[in-house]
């Protein structure tokens, strides 16, 4: 059961990674799109 804990736990932190980098890139795209981006 270890193992799969860590499984998990590796899994979810790179999930939370990948929803970030999704989030950031989105938002640049929606900005860009708006005229606002910086």
């Amino acid at each position: 059961t270890d193992l799969g804990f860590w499984f998990a736990q590796q899994g979810s932190i790179l999930c939370f990674i990948a929803l970030i980098f999704f989030y950031t890139w989105r938002m640049n795209r929606l900005d860009a799109e708006h005229g606002v981006d910086e």
